[in-house]
């Protein structure tokens, strides 16, 4: 189940990279995969299926349909989780390979970009409001000044 979420998170981060980010991903994935090469085993793993269990109760409605009327019952159920074991393949070193490229990019985008997540479209400067009212207080990151003491 972490293996899942793992691979969930590595994506949705991946789905919301910029450019730069995939670009920088794709310098650091050959390096990843030579030292993490894929590592296939067989496992068996225990998952969980839910089925619905009747309670007993029922939960019924009544119908008029001018002189005639109709009650219809339907069972109450309630959801029981049934653990069961599955044989998977899966990849050993996918995990660490993941980390070692995300690390790998992250460092590149510190380098190139400043940032992480090598975003290029933060302003430094604060824009001029267009409407009347006033504009909420901000913090902005200082801009950079010229060196004049030359």
């Amino acid at each position: 189940m972490k293996f899942l979420l793992l691979v969930l998170a590595s994506l949705l981060m991946t789905g919301c990279a910029t450019k730069a980010y995939r670009a920088v991903e794709g310098e650091c994935k050959p390096q990843a995969w030579a030292d993490y090469p894929e590592s296939k085993v067989q496992v068996v793993q225990t998952r969980q299926r839910v089925i619905h269990v009747a309670t007993g109760m029922q939960n019924c409605y009544t119908r008029s349909d001018g002189k005639h009327t109709h009650t219809v019952c339907n069972p109450i159920t309630r959801p029981e989780f049934i653990a069961y074991q599955e044989t998977v393949v899966i990849d050993q070193n996918e995990a660490v390979r993941d980390m070692a490229i995300a690390s790998c990019a992250a460092n590149l985008c510190m380098q190139r970009y400043g940032n992480a997540k090598c975003k290029t479209d933060q302003l430094l400067v604060p824009l001029p409001s267009t409407s009347p009212e006033p504009a909420p207080a901000t913090f902005l990151a200082p801009v950079p000044q010229p060196d004049l003491a030359q």
